[in-house]
Parts: structure tokens; C-alpha cells; sequence
């Protein structure tokens, strides 16, 4: 088995049963509370294009993420959030066996209509540009403050501080080449493959989020063997809002 590409965050730990993929310019480390509330060691690596792990196309990026999960002396419960949540169903529908269970958060199969997925290609690729004109610190206080993460808000200042931290430790090219290569553009339309999934899934979304709630319950009629977890009072960015209860809803699922 080649060695996995994907690098783990100092959080992680040998013999971990979780192996959790975190979203567009964070970092493994942002899952360092989720997985206290867990108590479940909890592997974490920096994807393709953050921190020190170079960018890759989308392909290599998801065969890094089978290996990591391949690895484990036992098949691990993948969970992946947002950008991480993408890549980690593309790796359980491409390899199944390598994991015991999957856990989708804020995250969907990709956009189905060839036309939007070209015109969100166009879209990242001038983000990723701008990226690389403004630098990370300036795009990443714009990226924070999109709608989307306006739930961060009710977080401390210190916990913000230090979620903006951790991201602005990532570098321009790195950002933006993960946007090339991962962004949802260049995902391919995973929808017709999910009856195929043979493995535990469970959906969690933010009771705000309501374009992903819309995208959860259309998956929940293709998965054959589905839960769901809305947590109330938060919105995208729901691992960060809610950790606690993110966790309590991942350790009911897994029992």
C-alpha cells in the first residue's frame, strides 16, 4: 500500500477510528474540538493545497484519502466537513471496504447540470485568483465574512482568533490551487452513484443552512442506509458553531 500523500495534524493519534477531512482553508487542527467532545481518537490531515501539502488534481486527492482510510488496522468512520465532506464520499464510493461508516457534514454530491458546473469552474477560477492578488490573511477575512459563516459570530473572540489563525497560515498558491483542482467545478456530479454506497451514512446540517438541508434530504432518497442530524441554531459552518452537539450526533450514529 503506497504511503497516503495527506499529512496528519498534530491532534491526531495512532490506531485513530475517525479520519476527518476539514473544509476549504482550514486546517486538520480544526477539528481539534470536535474530537475532545468526542473522546474518539481522531485522525485529521492537512488536504491538498493547505498548510505544507501541495495541491493535487481531483483524482490523486481522492485516492489519498482511500489510502489514508486503507491504512488503519481497522476501516475507519470517514467524516468529512464541506470541501472534506465532498472528497470524502467521493473516496467511500470508490472504495467502500476501506471504511466502516461515513459522516457527510454541511457537504453534497456535487452539481449535476454540466452547464453550472462549468460556469462554478469559471467562478473558482477567478476566486483563485484573486487569492493569489490579495494574499491569505485579506482573503480569508473576506472568506469569513460571507453569509455562510456568520454563525462564527456567536463564537468568542479568542476562539475566533484563533480560527482565523490557523487559516491564514495557509499560502496563496496553495489556496488556490486547491480551488482549481477541488473546488465543486471540478467535482465530478456524484448523485447518480450514491445508491451504490454500501456503507452507514449520516447527513449533518445546520438548521440554517438551508440550501444544504435542501441537499440532504434529496440524498436521503438515494442513500440505502441513512440518517440525519439537523442542528438547530446553526448554519454552514456547523463544526465550528456547534461542536457539542455535531458530536453528540456523530457518537448516536455510531453507537
Amino acid at each position: 500500500m503506497p504511503r497516503s500523500p495527506l499529512r496528519a495534524a498534530a491532534s491526531s493519534g495512532a490506531g485513530a477510528d475517525i479520519v476527518a477531512l476539514h473544509g476549504f482553508t482550514q486546517r486538520g487542527g480544526s477539528f481539534d474540538e470536535l474530537s475532545w467532545f468526542l473522546e474518539i481518537p481522531l485522525e485529521a490531515p492537512d488536504l491538498p493545497g493547505h498548510g505544507d501539502v501541495p495541491p493535487r488534481p481531483w483524482d490523486a486527492a481522492v485516492d489519498g484519502v482511500v489510502d489514508l482510510a486503507a491504512s488503519r488496522p481497522e476501516p475507519p468512520i470517514l467524516l468529512g466537513y464541506s470541501m472534506g465532506g465532498r472528497l470524502a464520499l467521493a473516496a467511500a464510493l470508490r472504495r467502500p471496504a476501506a471504511i466502516s461508516s461515513l459522516v457527510l457534514i454541511s457537504a453534497g454530491p456535487g452539481i449535476a447540470d454540466a452547464a453550472e458546473r462549468a460556469a462554478r469552474r469559471r467562478a473558482d477560477e477567478e476566486l483563485a485568483a484573486h487569492i493569489e492578488d490579495v494574499g491569505v490573511p485579506a482573503f480569508v477575512d473576506e472568506w469569513l465574512a460571507r453569509p455562510m459563516f456568520a454563525g462564527l459570530a456567536s463564537r468568542g473572540e479568542r476562539w475566533r482568533r484563533e480560527d482565523r489563525r490557523r487559516r491564514v497560515e495557509n499560502r496563496a498558491g496553495g489556496l488556490a490551487g486547491a480551488l482549481r483542482a477541488l473546488g465543486q467545478g471540478m467535482q465530478p456530479d456524484l448523485w447518480p452513484e450514491l445508491g451504490e454506497l454500501d456503507r452507514p451514512v449520516l447527513l449533518v446540517v445546520g438548521e440554517r443552512d438551508a440550501r444544504y438541508r435542501t441537499i440532504a434530504a434529496a440524498m436521503e432518497e438515494r442513500l440505502p442506509d441513512v440518517s440525519s442530524a439537523v442542528v438547530r441554531d446553526a448554519g454552514h459552518a456547523v463544526v465550528g458553531e456547534r461542536p457539542e452537539t455535531v458530536a453528540e450526533a456523530v457518537l448516536a450514529f455510531v453507537g
